[in-house]
């Protein structure tokens, strides 16, 4: 039952750091729901681009033309 306690403990008290660090990710996070919703959705938006940015560069945003069309 000890050994259960030594690892329990550490791990609740990394698990509520990852999210006290995810919930004030953007910066300024509040208790008004549609103001965190707009930085979600910024954050959203960048990793979306952030996404397409990355397809671009390796071409993956266009078909291979390595692969033949049947």
């Amino acid at each position: 039952m000890h050994i259960k306690q030594k690892i329990f403990l550490p791990t609740l008290i990394s698990s509520i750091l990852c999210a006290a660090a995810l919930w004030s990710l953007t910066g300024c996070f509040t208790t008004d729901k549609y103001h965190n919703k707009k930085h979600i959705d910024t954050i959203k938006k960048d990793i979306g681009s952030m996404h397409k940015d990355i397809d671009r560069v390796l071409g993956l945003d266009e078909p291979s033309p390595l692969v033949e069309e049947q």
